[in-house]
């Protein structure tokens, strides 16, 4: 029988769950051992080595006596002297060939049992590179082996300067985001940045390359490791845009969309209106707008309207892990320093744009400029409503070019943020003080007024939690005859009289779990049922990553029993970390190498020369303007409660 038709035996990680597929293979290999047999077989060496690990690693099968496992246990510690004796007698001019026998996933313990052994000393460089020629070699192997890379780093950067695909590899390491740690790779010192530069060159010249890596190069600002000249994204877009036309000449893919009309005959404020599966449509009262053209009825209609928050002022355009497809979080090539959207989010970054222009284009049919409110709202509101003095808005020239309009607009952003800050120091405003200062402003670091304003999940038991409860994905999601009609375990126990019983032994240990944990609980004919107010928390920040603690104080009790176990901490801010995360993605490139930078390109005169751009990108200035008009006002009100709001 061929080597690789042997289900051989492969350490992994500590997370490893293949145990239970080795469990009689193991006990086969350890309980036939004899030290003196004589081993021709590579994979046979191997072999022992990685049920080495799952002893060393503690990972038994259960029905392992503990007589079982001691006799076992003194069994393997026999292996190391039948490796090593093999790897001292290994010989060196039959490597070539020995290289070809050896296991797939065995790989790259072939190489770190080389190097564990050194028995790179003996192999010549000649040798080294007719194996790294062969077509089983992967590179990323060796690469695991410091010394080996040391003792051969010439070869290494010989082969991956011819070999373009290599920058794939270094792309991977130093730029893509994992879910999970991976294993350190040492590239040779002798690979310069120069010579770095020249692989990703070629490897954008090449035939074919990954659209995904491309799209890496491009949208990443490199890392000390790994530096990604100017010119050398700009080809990688140019590239990319080539594929990407070619891909899609044809119109193949999904399409979605968004429609946004504002009717003078409808009745409602708002509706929803059919239109296909992939295109929202909505439609707003004309005449609902035209009856309420006060300032506070013209500003409250991005909340009651438009939805641009919710009803605990949270931003509804931030992106939301709880809104991706298991495919839109895990199919494709993420770097590590890449803002996640997917396909809801793209909607309603749309809905917004077209709610904003739309809701603009009808307020100037009564000479009603946003502009003019968000002055009203700095100049008159506060100063009226909370005796707060200091704030301004410059507006922009109703005749002012959108260039013009984005470049003023920009300025007014961090003017208003930083006498916020120095109000929630101060308790006012100082003039001079604003003028003097040349501190830089970053978005998280704007505070609020109000002590422990956010709450946010932490620590690995909620991970666990929110999974369990809450994903497609989790293990006891699943129950025959009722999954298929809920897309959670939450659900489940919302819809359904779900029993102890009804499932199956591999998800016991995980209902175990939330019952120790105090998340769910069985009665005495072992039906389960939730902890309802404390899985309404949870399930709100896995919804939204974030909760507001002044609109939950009906359950202050268990919100402060989830922060004693860890499960939630505390933070105040202006915005919360969703929404910092978001501005900073639309404004500048400082945490998310894929952000569209708008803020920074018209401060730096780095902006594109396209009128039409400005104008797209001028309603997004606005619109978050908005935003900070809306957590502003929240502030004061929640501060002050017996101010009215505006």
């Amino acid at each position: 029988m061929d080597t690789n038709d042997v289900l051989r035996v492969k350490y992994y990680s500590v997370n490893d769950l293949s145990a239970e597929f080795y469990v009689k293979r193991i006990e086969d290999i350890v309980c036939n051992f004899e030290i003196e047999t004589k081993r021709t077989d590579i994979n046979e060496i191997i072999e022992l080595y990685n049920i080495q690990h799952f002893f060393r690693n503690k990972i038994y099968p259960i029905q392992w006596t503990k007589q079982q496992l001691n006799d076992y246990s003194e069994i393997v510690k026999n292996f190391s002297k039948v490796i090593g004796k093999f790897f001292s007698e290994i010989n060196i001019e039959t490597m070539e060939s020995m290289f070809d026998t050896i296991y797939y996933d065995y790989r790259d313990d072939f190489w770190k049992l080389i190097e564990k052994y050194k028995v790179y000393d003996k192999i010549s460089d000649e040798i080294f590179r007719n194996i790294i020629l062969n077509k089983h070699f992967l590179l990323e192997d060796v690469l695991k082996c410091k010394n080996l890379v040391k003792k051969f780093s010439g070869e290494i950067v010989i082969y991956m300067e011819a070999n373009p695909f290599c920058a794939e590899m270094m792309l991977s390491y130093y730029l893509e985001k994992h879910d999970r740690n991976i294993e350190t790779l040492y590239f040779p010192a002798e690979l310069s940045n120069e010579k770095k530069t020249l692989i990703l060159d070629n490897y954008i010249a090449s035939n074919s390359p990954n659209s995904n890596y491309l799209r890496l190069i491009f949208e990443s600002n490199g890392t000390n490791d790994l530096c990604l000249p100017d010119r050398l994204r700009l080809r990688a877009k140019r590239k990319y845009d080539e594929q990407i036309e070619v891909l899609f000449k044809d119109r193949t893919g999904f399409e979605y969309g968004v429609q946004v009309s504002f009717s003078d005959t409808l009745d409602e404020e708002i509706k929803f209106e059919p239109y296909d599966n992939r295109t929202l449509s909505v439609s707003y009262s004309a005449k609902w707008i035209k009856e309420n053209l006060d300032y506070p009825t013209l500003l409250n209609n991005f909340i009651y309207l438009f939805a641009y928050t919710d009803l605990q002022f949270r931003s509804l355009h931030v992106s939301r892990e709880s809104q991706m497809s298991i495919i839109e979080k895990t199919l494709g090539i993420k770097g590590r320093k890449e803002y996640s959207t997917g396909i809801a989010f793209q909607q309603i970054q749309m809905l917004a744009q077209l709610q904003m222009i739309g809701y603009c284009k009808e307020l100037e049919k009564y000479n009603i400029y946003l502009e003019d409110i968000i002055d009203w709202f700095f100049c008159n509101y506060l100063e009226e409503e909370f005796n707060v003095k200091g704030f301004s808005f410059n507006k922009s020239s109703r005749t002012a070019s959108y260039l013009e309009k984005c470049r003023n607009i920009a300025a007014e952003f961090d003017s208003i943020l930083k006498k916020f800050k120095i109000y929630c120091e101060d308790g006012e405003i100082d003039d001079e003080l604003l003028h003097i200062s040349t501190e830089h402003m970053f978005i998280k670091d704007i505070p609020s007024m109000l002590s422990n304003k956010y709450i946010y999940p932490c620590g690995n038991e909620y991970q666990r939690i929110s999974h369990l409860l809450f994903s497609d994905q989790s293990i006891i999601h699943y129950i025959p005859k009722l999954s298929n009609k809920y897309n959670s375990f939450y659900c489940l126990l919302e819809k359904e009289n779900i029993y102890y019983d009804m499932f199956n032994d591999y998800q016991i240990s995980s209902i175990d779990w939330l019952i120790d944990h105090n998340i769910i609980k069985i009665d005495e004919e072992k039906r389960i049922t939730p902890y309802r107010e404390k899985i309404k928390i949870l399930n709100e920040l896995y919804e939204h990553d974030v909760v507001c603690f002044n609109y939950m104080k009906n359950y202050q009790s268990i919100i402060m029993e989830l922060n004693k176990i860890g499960l939630i901490q505390f933070s105040s801010s202006l915005f919360s970390k969703p929404e910092q995360d978001y501005y900073n993605y639309l404004f500048n490139k400082s945490e998310f190498d894929n952000g569209l930078d708008i803020r920074n390109s018209y401060t730096h005169g780095t902006q594109r020369v396209n009128e039409n751009q400005n104008k797209q990108e001028y309603f997004i200035f606005l619109r978050i303007m908005i935003l900070i008009v809306i957590k502003i006002n929240e502030e004061f009100c929640l501060k002050y409660p017996t101010k009215k709001e505006y």
